[in-house]
């Protein structure tokens, strides 16, 4: 079975269609979340929030994307070339990774959660976008994984 999946910015042009792979036979899910001694094929889905062993499979579209030279989203491009933006884009970035999770963010970053809020507060003017847009997000998600692809992003 396969399916495409095609990412169209507003103004109509495609930023990315692949058609990803279903594997033959797929994992006991249910087995292998009871027996710790059950190991998943590469790329499976992880298991009680455990993170995936295998390479990001996000990460492999961006890296294909930034060998093309496909443009970031703008408004993350602008924050690119914000000198001392680090901390943003590093927000930024843990916040999208943590499936916009305020908490788990503020946790896994250190910081308070009204700290929190006020970086995606600057994020979404200085990138000129909006963080409770579910399409918004995923274009800032890929452009991030497209921007540390081509080496434009640095840190963790």
């Amino acid at each position: 079975m396969h399916s495409e999946v095609v990412l169209r910015l507003d103004s109509g042009n495609v930023l990315v269609t692949f058609v990803p792979t279903i594997p033959e036979t797929l994992p006991d899910v249910r087995r292998a979340a009871d027996d710790p001694d059950v190991r998943l094929p590469a790329g499976s889905p992880p298991v009680h929030g455990q993170a995936p062993t295998a390479g990001d499979p996000l990460a492999a579209v961006a890296a294909r994307l930034a060998a093309d030279g496909v443009p970031v989203h703008p408004g993350l491009e602008a924050l690119l070339d914000l000198p001392g933006s680090a901390p943003l884009l590093h927000t930024l970035e843990t916040y999208l990774e943590l499936a916009g999770s305020a908490q788990a963010t503020a946790e896994a970053l250190h910081l308070h959660r009204t700290s929190l809020y006020y970086r995606l507060q600057r994020v979404e003017v200085l990138a000129g976008t909006d963080l409770k847009d579910g399409t918004e997000r995923l274009a800032l998600h890929l452009a991030l994984k497209v921007a540390r692809a081509a080496g434009r992003l640095a840190g963790p």
